[in-house]
C-alpha cells in the first residue's frame, strides 16, 4: 500500500470510528426520548438513528476491506465495495421507511387515539442529538469528499438525514405540545419519512454510476477537446474512463503521425498523460498511440515508409513531375544477397508494391546501392595517393565558384577506393546553388579519375560557406 492510500485508510476509518459513536450516543438519547413520550416522529427518529449504529459498522468493514491494494484477482483495486456498502446502507434506510409508513397509517386511519407525552426535556435531548448529528456531518462529507468515499458519503447522508427528521419531529413534537394539531407528530414521521427516500435515492443513483462506471458529465468531452490541443496528436481513436473508489482509471488510444520517431511518440503521450492528470488528479493513465497517415504526408515520406516496411533502406529520394505524370527515383540499400538476379528480384518486387499503394506515381527507377550500415576496415592511402590529389586539385582550381579547399583524402574501403574533400563556398551562394556545383563537381572529379582507377567508388565534397556563422 503506498504512503498515500496508508493516509487516506488512517483519515477513513478514523472518522468511521467516530461516528460510530457517535450513533450509539444518539440513539441512547433517542430511545430515552421515544419511551418517555410515545411519539411516533421520536420512533422514527430512533429507528434512524439505531439503523446508523449498524451502517457504521459496515462503514468501518467496508472503508477497511477498500483500502487493501489491487492483487491478481482485483487489478483495480476493492475501492468498488465502498459503493456496495453505500448501496446496503440506503436498502435498510428504505426498509426503516416502510415501516413508519405503516406505523403512521395505523396511526392516522386504525388508532388515532395514541395519547404522547411531551416535556421540554424530550425536545432538548432531541436538540444535543441535532448537534452531534451536525458535527458528525460536517466531518464524514469532508473526508468523504477528500478521498472520494461512497461508504462515508452514505454515511455522512445518515447523519445529515438525522438533522432534518430531528428538526422535524421537535416541530411537530411542539405543535402537539401546544394542542395545535393531534396528528402533528405523525405528520413529522412521515415528512421525515419523505427527506429519507429522496437522500437515499440520490446516493443509491450515485453508486449505481459507480459500479457501472458512468462517466462524470463533461469529462470525456474535456479529455478529448484538451488532449487534441497536445502537438503531435493528430487525433483520438477512442477514450475509456472507469471509477474504483477514489481512484480514476483513464485509457486512451490516441493517433500519431506513422512519420514521427519513436521517441518523439512517447514524448507525445507523456504530454498527453501529464494533461489529463492535471484535468483529473487522482487518476491512472494509460496512453496508447497508433501511427496513421496524415493529410502532411509527401510522395517522399509515403516511399520511405514503404520501404522500411519491406525491410529495406533508401537515399535520395527524388520525385518530379512532367506534364501531368509524377516521376520517381530513390537509391535502395540491398545487403541480403550479393547476386544480381536476387537483388533485382527484390526491387522488382518494391517497385510493385510501391506503385500499388502510390498509384500517382507514373513512373518509378530504383538504383540498387550497397548498405551504408556496415563499417568496413578502412586503410587511408592519402600519402600514396599523389596522382589522385593532383588531378583533384586541377579540377577545383578550375572552378571559380570554390574560393578554397583542404583536406582531399583518399581511403581504400574493402578494395575500392574513395575520395573526400572540403570545399568553401562564397556566402552569398544560396543552398541550391551550392548543391548543384557540388554534385556537377563530384560528376566531374569521378568521371576523370574513373578511367585510371576504376575502383573508384565514390567522390563527396563537404561544402562551407566563407564566413561561418
Amino acid at each position: 500500500m503506498s504512503e498515500s492510500s496508508v493516509d487516506q485508510y488512517e483519515k477513513k476509518n478514523k472518522v468511521a470510528r467516530q461516528s460510530l459513536t457517535a450513533a450509539v450516543i444518539i440513539t441512547l438519547i433517542k430511545v430515552v426520548a421515544a419511551y418517555a413520550s410515545g411519539s411516533l416522529g421520536v420512533l422514527s427518529d430512533v429507528f434512524n438513528s439505531g439503523i446508523d449504529i449498524f451502517v457504521a459498522v459496515v462503514t468501518i468493514i467496508s472503508v477497511r476491506y477498500s483500502s487493501k491494494p489491487p492483487d491478481e484477482d482485483h487489478n483495480y483495486g476493492h475501492e468498488k465495495i465502498e459503493s456496495f456498502s453505500a448501496l446496503f446502507q440506503v436498502f435498510i434506510l428504505f426498509i426503516t421507511s416502510a415501516y413508519i409508513i405503516f406505523e403512521a397509517i395505523q396511526r392516522l386511519f386504525i388508532r388515532p387515539d395514541v395519547e404522547l407525552n411531551v416535556s421540554i426535556w424530550i425536545i432538548l435531548a432531541l436538540v444535543v442529538s441535532m448537534v452531534i448529528d451536525y458535527y458528525r456531518a460536517k466531518a464524514l462529507k469532508q473526508v468523504a469528499k477528500e478521498t472520494n468515499s461512497r461508504a462515508l458519503e452514505a454515511d455522512a447522508l445518515h447523519f445529515s438525514v438525522d438533522i432534518l427528521s430531528s428538526s422535524i419531529v421537535i416541530a411537530g413534537l411542539i405543535l402537539t405540545y401546544l394542542g395545535v394539531s393531534k396528528i402533528a407528530d405523525t405528520i413529522a414521521a412521515l415528512a421525515v419519512t419523505g427527506i429519507i427516500l429522496k437522500l437515499g435515492f440520490d446516493l443509491a443513483r450515485k453508486s449505481f454510476d459507480s459500479l457501472m462506471d458512468r462517466v462524470p458529465e463533461g469529462l470525456y468531452e474535456k479529455l478529448r477537446y484538451e488532449t487534441l490541443l497536445v502537438n503531435g496528436v493528430e487525433g483520438i481513436k477512442n477514450i475509456r474512463i472507469r471509477n474504483a473508489g477514489s481512484v480514476n482509471f483513464i485509457d486512451m488510444t490516441i493517433e500519431i503521425s506513422r512519420l514521427v520517431p519513436f521517441s518523439k511518440a512517447h514524448d507525445i503521450m507523456d504530454s498527453v498523460e501529464r494533461n489529463v492528470r492535471e484535468i483529473v488528479p487522482n487518476s491512472d493513465v494509460v496512453i496508447h498511440s497508433e501511427p496513421v497517415i496524415t493529410k502532411n504526408e509527401t510522395i517522399n515520406d509515403k516511399i520511405r515508409m514503404i520501404v522500411s516496411e519491406a525491410g529495406f533502406k533508401c537515399h535520395d529520394i527524388f520525385s518530379h513531375r512532367i506534364d501531368n505524370e509524377i516521376y520517381s527515383e530513390l537509391h535502395v540499400e540491398i545487403g541480403h544477397t550479393n547476386d544480381l538476379y536476387a537483388a533485382h528480384n527484390s526491387i522488382t518486387e518494391l517497385e510493385k508494391q510501391i506503385k500499388e499503394q502510390i498509384d500517382v506515381i507514373s513512373h518509378l527507377k530504383i538504383h540498387i546501392d550497397e548498405p551504408s550500415d556496415i563499417v568496413y576496415d578502412t586503410r587511408d592511402i592519402t600519402a600514396n595517393s599523389n596522382e589522385i590529389i593532383r588531378e583533384v586539385r586541377s579540377i577545383l582550381e578550375d572552378c571559380t565558384d570554390v574560393l578554397s579547399s583542404s583536406e582531399i583524402q583518399v581511403v581504400s574501403t574493402n578494395g575500392r577506393i574513395r575520395v573526400s574533400m572540403n570545399c568553401v563556398f562564397r556566402d552569398d551562394y544560396s543552398f541550391d546553388e551550392v548543391h548543384d556545383i557540388v554534385t556537377t563537381l563530384e560528376s566531374r572529379i569521378f568521371l576523370n579519375l574513373k578511367n585510371n582507377y576504376p575502383r573508384l567508388a565514390n567522390v563527396m565534397i563537404h561544402a562551407e560557406p566563407s564566413e561561418k556563422l
